[in-house]
């Protein structure tokens, strides 16, 4: 799929957050620096929470980890990039958070090893300033939904 500009990132943000609604979801997301993991993440959090006004979205390549809350929904948005093993995410609360929150994972596949079966892979690949190509695979009980 070719994501032309930021607004078709939305797009595919909302079609994923109206799936992720139904079930609490894993979105994995993969691509190089600057191929727009942390914009369609942005974007996911702000349609998953419409009703709540997020003023800044950080991207946690420092802090490993961001939280938002609301309305008893917590979406965990982690980044593995400065991550060595994938022992220092118990610190994170990891594992609990795949199986209660919506998790959006940047760079999840340092550590495949460690994701669930039931997940959302988005790979983005750069193809201009402005426009990404993206891959998808909905994997366990994902597999035969539409988004």
């Amino acid at each position: 799929m070719l994501l032309k500009n930021e607004g078709d990132t939305e797009k595919l943000a909302k079609r994923l957050v109206k799936l992720s609604k139904k079930d609490n979801a894993v979105i994995c997301l993969n691509g190089d620096l600057g191929s727009g993991k942390t914009t369609f993440t942005r974007y996911f959090i702000r349609n998953f929470f419409k009703s709540f006004e997020i003023k800044e979205i950080p991207s946690p390549t420092f802090t490993l980890l961001q939280v938002y809350e609301h309305e008893g929904i917590t979406i965990n948005h982690y980044d593995f990039y400065r991550l060595k093993n994938s022992s220092e995410l118990f610190e994170l609360n990891f594992g609990e958070a795949v199986t209660d929150d919506v998790c959006l994972i940047e760079w999840s596949d340092k550590f495949e090893e460690i994701l669930p079966n039931d997940r959302i892979e988005i790979n983005f690949q750069i193809k201009s300033k402005v426009s990404r190509s993206v891959q998808i695979a909905l994997r366990g009980k994902f597999k035969n939904q539409k988004y």
